[in-house]
C-alpha cells in the first residue's frame, strides 16, 4: 500500500511540475508573441526582396540575417538588428571572400572559422556576434555552388536581412513600459493564484493541495529573472532613447516593485512549504485561509496597477486591511503550525505594500503589534523549577 501511494504521489508531483512549465510555456509565448510576428515577416519579406528584386534564386541567407537582427525575444532592438546584421553580413562576407581565393575544401573550412572568430573577437567581442560571424561562414563554405547567383551575391542577401531588421527597430514604435510590465503582470498574478491555492489548502487543511502549490513555487524563479532581464533593456532605453526617457520614472517604479516582487515570491515559496507541514493532519483554519485569500487580492489588484500604469491605493488599501488581520493570537491561538504561518505572512504582506509603492515604515505600522514575551516564571511559579528544600 505504501509503495503504491509512494508511486501515485510522484506521478502526482510529475504532472503538476509539467503543467506549471507549461503554464509558463505558454505565457512566455503570448509575450513575445509580437516580436515572433516581426521576426516571421522580416524573414519573409528578405527573403521575396532577394528573390523578387534582385533576382536571386535561393536567397536563404537574406531570411535568416532578418531572423536573427529581429530576434523571437524582446531585446535591445536597434543594437540586436545593428550587431546580428553586421556579424552576419561580414561572415558571409568573409567566407564568399576566402572561397574565391582558396577554393571549397576541408582545410578551407578550418582555415575560414578560425579568421572569422579571430576577426569577429577583434571588431567586437561580444559572443553572440563571434558566433554569427563564424555560423555565416560555415554556411557559405559546406552551401553547394549552383545556389548562389553570382559573384557576392549571398553577400548582398545577408545585407537585405540585415537592413530588414534594422528597418523594423527603427520604424516599428517600441515602448519600454510594455516588457517590465508584461513580466510584472506574469509574476504577480502568479503570486496572486498561488496565495489562492494556498489560502484553499490551509481553509480546508488539505496537505496535497498545499504540496501542489508548493510545486508550483519552485518553478517560478524564471519569472524573477526575466523581469530583470526585462527592466535592464528598459533602463537601457530610458538614458539612451530621447523618446523613451519620459517613461524613466514608471520604469523606475517598476523596478521597486520588481525587487519587492522577487522578496514577495521567496517568502511564498517558504509559506508553501509550512503550510504543507501545517495541513499535514487535515487540521482545517479557515479563518488564517480567508486572510491568505485577501492578500492574494491585494496582489492581484496590484498587478493591474502596474500593467495599466494606474494608481495602486486600491492595492495598498486591500493588502493593509489584510495585513491589520496578521495578529497570531487573535486569528489563530495556541497553535504552533498556525502561528508560524503567521509570522511567515507578516514580512510578506510588508514586501507587498512596499511594492505598491508604501514605504517600509508605513507598511510595518500597519500590522499589529505581536504580544509581549513572557518574563521568566518567579520561584514557585509554573515553569520555574521548585528550589525549596
Amino acid at each position: 500500500m505504501k509503495s503504491r501511494h509512494l508511486g501515485s504521489t510522484i506521478r502526482q508531483h510529475t504532472l503538476t511540475v509539467a503543467e506549471n512549465r507549461l503554464r509558463m510555456g505558454v505565457r512566455r509565448a503570448r509575450v513575445n508573441f509580437f516580436q515572433i510576428a516581426q521576426a516571421s515577416v522580416a524573414a519573409v519579406f528578405a527573403y521575396w526582396f532577394a528573390q523578387q528584386v534582385l533576382g536571386h534564386q535561393f536567397p536563404f541567407l537574406a531570411a535568416v540575417a532578418a531572423t536573427v537582427g529581429v530576434g523571437v525575444t524582446t531585446d535591445k532592438r536597434v543594437r540586436r538588428a545593428l550587431e546580428f546584421g553586421i556579424g552576419a553580413t561580414l561572415g558571409v562576407l568573409l567566407g564568399e571572400v576566402l572561397i574565391h581565393l582558396f577554393g571549397v575544401g576541408l582545410w578551407q573550412m578550418l582555415a575560414i572559422m578560425l579568421v572569422s572568430f579571430l576577426i569577429g573577437y577583434v571588431l567586437n567581442g561580444g559572443q553572440l556576434f563571434v558566433t554569427q560571424m563564424g555560423i555565416q561562414a560555415i554556411i557559405v563554405v559546406s552551401m553547394p555552388a549552383e545556389f548562389s547567383s553570382g559573384p557576392f551575391s549571398r553577400t548582398s542577401d545577408a545585407l537585405v536581412g540585415a537592413a530588414t531588421a534594422l528597418l523594423l527597430a527603427c520604424l516599428i514604435p517600441w515602448d519600454p513600459r510594455r516588457e517590465p510590465r508584461n513580466r510584472a503582470s506574469a509574476l504577480l498574478r502568479e503570486i496572486a493564484e498561488l496565495l489562492d491555492e494556498l489560502g484553499d489548502a490551509i481553509r480546508r487543511g488539505d496537505t496535497e493541495a498545499a504540496s501542489r502549490a508548493l510545486s508550483r513555487a519552485r518553478d517560478t524563479q524564471a519569472m524573477v529573472d526575466s523581469w530583470r532581464s526585462a527592466l535592464r533593456i528598459s533602463q537601457e532605453a530610458a538614458r539612451i532613447n530621447p523618446s523613451s526617457r519620459r517613461h524613466a520614472a514608471e520604469i523606475s517604479r517598476l523596478a521597486r516593485a520588481c525587487e519587492y516582487g522577487d522578496r514577495a515570491m521567496r517568502l511564498v515559496r517558504v509559506i508553501a512549504r509550512r503550510a504543507a507541514d501545517a495541513t499535514a493532519h487535515g487540521l482545517a483554519r479557515p479563518a488564517l485561509g480567508e486572510v491568505v485569500a485577501e492578500l492574494a487580492q491585494g496582489a492581484r489588484r496590484l498587478n493591474d496597477a502596474l500593467v495599466r500604469g494606474e494608481s495602486r491605493e486600491a492595492a495598498q488599501e486591500q493588502l493593509t486591511a489584510a495585513a491589520k488581520l496578521l495578529d497570531p493570537v487573535e486569528l489563530i491561538g495556541k497553535d504552533i503550525q498556525g502561528d508560524t504561518l503567521v509570522l511567515l505572512l507578516r514580512p510578506l504582506a510588508v514586501d507587498l505594500l512596499q511594492a505598491s509603492g508604501m514605504p517600509l515604515g508605513s507598511a510595518e505600522d500597519v500590522l499589529p503589534e505581536l504580544p509581549p514575551e513572557e518574563p521568566p516564571g518567579k520561584p514557585g511559579q509554573p515553569g520555574e523549577p521548585d528550589q525549596s528544600p
